[in-house]
């Protein structure tokens, strides 16, 4: 077993698990039991996530056994951001993936039948959080407010990072009107802060505590201070496999809240999975906050981020929470 990435859309794919499977395996066909008790088929399973600190967490579930034990095979791809996954998922080459809320509400209301099967991590929302603003310490910018008029990195346009920065900007006295947003993979964003290129930066682990490290300084935890406690990420799948291959879906799903149970109760296993998958030294995750898994899926933060994109234009109608996430 090797844990390891590729990008995505990317030609070849690692498998993480030990068992082989054939064509309707690739195809995501049934035949798994909940128990992984239904013989020698096991499904092929591609599953789309970022490459950040907490992706760590499915390489632990993975190592743990919980989706070999269903049947299921896994192989993962990363993106630069939720939105870059969708398309991968609507067209039947992943059959899962992580997104954040925004991306998700904004593709339902395309008319994308995308449905979120588990939580996968939320921010935190009192105390010091998983993702945050961050400036070099002589840029003058200690706070939310004093990024208007500036130039923000964000790893997607009009997503997550700059919705809930526009509404820690407008929460802390400001006009966001003026920032000046620049889409940035998060890996090349310290090199963005430090040459100059960009006034502040929007990061998740590890990149938070890399920064903080080098000498930056925290400007806003934008998500504490425009919705705490929101997701980040939510697993997804289409609703065509939901119809097609409800088995397959309904395995996943067990096997992913054991996963988020397991790295609720395991961060230093999260860390160690994480340091792997990123090529990182052994050690140099240690310090790197973790972000809140759990399976409560915190629809009332999600209702909450839904109405933040009517406000700023993000959607044209009310959100389809009830769409996106499954029945209570």
């Amino acid at each position: 077993m090797r844990r390891t990435w590729v990008p995505v859309l990317a030609a070849t794919a690692v498998a993480l698990a030990a068992c082989g499977g054939g064509e309707e395996a690739a195809s995501g066909g049934s035949g798994g039991g909940a128990d992984g008790s239904n013989g020698d088929e096991v499904r092929e399973v591609t599953v789309g996530l970022l490459p950040v600190a907490v992706t760590g967490a499915l390489f632990a579930g993975i190592d743990q056994g919980f989706f070999e034990e269903r049947g299921i095979e896994l192989t993962v791809e990363t993106g630069q951001g939720g939105a870059a996954l969708i398309p991968a998922v609507m067209s039947g080459q992943m059959q899962f993936a992580t997104s954040n809320p925004v991306s998700l509400l904004q593709a339902r209301e395309e008319g994308l039948d995308l449905r979120v099967v588990a939580h996968w991590t939320s921010t935190i929302a009192e105390g010091e959080d998983v993702n945050g603003v961050v400036a070099a310490a002589d840029s003058g910018i200690a706070s939310a407010a004093d990024l208007a008029g500036k130039r923000v990195a964000v790893n997607t346009l009009n997503g997550m990072g700059q919705l809930t920065i526009d509404e820690a900007v407008r929460q802390d006295g400001g006009d966001p009107s003026g920032i000046q947003y620049v889409e940035l993979p998060f890996p090349d964003m310290p090199a963005a802060l430090d040459a100059g290129n960009v006034d502040a930066v929007w990061v998740p682990e590890p990149f938070l505590t890399q920064l903080i490290d080098a000498g930056n300084v925290v400007a806003s935890y934008s998500s504490q201070e425009s919705v705490p406690g929101h997701p980040t990420q939510l697993f997804f799948t289409s609703g065509q496999l939901v119809e097609s291959d409800p088995e397959l879906v309904e395995d996943m799903t067990a096997a992913l809240e054991d996963t988020l149970e397991y790295a609720d109760a395991n961060p230093d296993e999260v860390r160690a999975q994480a340091e792997e998958f990123l090529g990182t030294p052994a050690g140099a995750l240690a310090e790197v906050r973790i972000e809140e898994f759990g399976t409560d899926l915190r629809r009332e933060q999600i209702e909450q981020m839904g109405e933040l994109m009517v406000e700023a234009g993000l959607l044209d109608e009310a959100a389809d929470v009830e769409g996106l996430l499954p029945a209570e």
